[in-house]
């Protein structure tokens, strides 16, 4: 399994374990972005990433309101698929489903069960 951890140094030394949501380029930016959680927070954050030797890097602020939004797009349709994922248990095998149902939660399937 792929490594998605990502450890920050603070300017006062102090280490701080995020996850890494995802990474991506933007060719508008000509940067590469990584999108990370600080370890047991649901609070997200972002930085550009500067590759560097060794397989080592370095992360810069965000500079502009247009890269945040850029960003802030890109979580959105993060989180969305990612709840989706998680919601979606529906085999659609009911009669209220078709095998296009999005998710069971706007289908009628636990009610059908049950009868």
């Amino acid at each position: 399994m792929e490594d998605r951890t990502l450890t920050i140094t603070t300017e006062n030394g102090d280490e701080i374990l995020c996850e890494i949501l995802f990474t991506t380029h933007s060719e508008e930016f000509k940067k590469d972005y990584v999108v990370f959680v600080e370890k047991g927070t649901q609070n997200a954050s972002a930085a550009s990433y500067v590759q560097g030797e060794e397989g080592r890097g370095t992360l810069e602020q965000i500079k502009t309101e247009e890269e945040w939004k850029m960003l802030e797009e890109l979580l959105d349709d993060y989180l969305t698929r990612k709840e989706k994922e998680e919601n979606d248990s529906c085999d659609g095998s009911c009669s209220s489903c078709s095998s296009s149902c999005d998710s069971c939660s706007s289908c009628s399937c636990d009610d059908e069960l049950n009868d």
